[in-house]
């Protein structure tokens, strides 16, 4: 049986395409503002932000594509397309946050001045376009939107570290040091983050039973059911670490009605977000 579902991947491209354009936007202020400001966490942010624009707008078309129905070539549907996506937007991230982690650590032995009073304006408007998308993501349930997520978090910290920088920097311009340092911490908080991020997508992909999915309990209930004997050969993976898909061999009692047994064996296994299930009955 297959239980079409769409939904959470049709919202998940509403919330990617609103916080694609927000960031385009805000790509603008940020190459502005760190050629005028000279700040190096600002202009880390640069390309920061633009690898930014790009991960969101593929997490975006990705999201799209696995919104469509199932072919004869991918009978499944293309719900996968979205946890490829988180994928490849995490490796991206990763590989970014080692570039800036890569020009900011020769800053530390060789600070340049920054204008604090710049930086400061610019992490206002930062941590005010970076909190309007995390907001309109933290409640996503894809992948794809989670790795995006943890971008736009990491976005957030950094803006608000800038901005505790700036009015330091203000009060105290013997310390420019700092600005590469909080460069640092950023890059290392975002290697962190969208490396689990990238470990749980690949699960995914590599098929491995949902971390949802308690197989234990939900063969306890499956054999409560009356009329079934054993369970055997039963396998169940996630098409994009949400929906998951099962099989399963069933023993049971001809004298039963075996379509009430299949029921109740449906019934169960959408509680588990089972979308596709097959069942073989011995």
């Amino acid at each position: 049986m297959r239980i079409d579902t769409h939904s959470h991947h049709k919202k998940a491209g509403e919330n990617l395409a609103f916080v694609f354009f927000m960031n385009l936007a805000f790509n603008i202020i940020v190459i502005a503002g760190g050629l005028a400001t000279n700040s190096m966490a600002i202009l880390a942010d640069c390309i920061h932000d633009f690898a930014d624009t790009i991960s969101i707008a593929l997490a975006w078309a990705l999201e799209r594509v696995s919104q469509k129905d199932s072919t004869h070539n991918y009978s499944y549907g293309y719900q996968r397309f979205s946890i490829l996506g988180a994928v490849i937007i995490s490796v991206f991230v990763i590989i970014m946050a080692f570039v800036i982690l890569s020009e900011a650590i020769p800053k530390l032995f060789a600070p340049e001045g920054v204008d604090a009073e710049g930086m400061l304006v610019i992490a206002i408007i930062g941590i005010i376009f970076k909190s309007i998308s995390v907001y309109r993501l933290h409640k996503g349930e894809t992948f794809n939107e989670k790795a995006i997520l943890f971008h736009q978090l990491g976005d957030v910290f950094e803006w608000v570290a800038i901005l505790i920088l700036s009015v330091v920097l203000i009060f105290w311009d013997g310390a420019p040091y700092l600005d590469p340092f909080v460069s640092i911490g950023i890059a290392i908080w975002l290697i962190f983050n969208l490396g689990r991020n990238l470990y749980k997508s690949l699960e995914v992909l590599l098929q491995k039973t949902p971390d949802n999915f308690d197989v234990d309990e939900f063969k306890h209930q499956i054999l409560a059911i009356d009329g079934v004997n054993s369970l055997d050969d039963v396998h169940i993976w996630s098409l994009d670490g949400i929906d998951s898909v099962m099989t399963v061999k069933v023993d049971v009692d001809f004298k039963k009605d075996i379509e009430n047994i299949k029921k109740e064996i449906y019934d169960v296994s959408i509680k588990y977000h089972v979308v596709d299930i097959t069942i073989e009955i011995l």
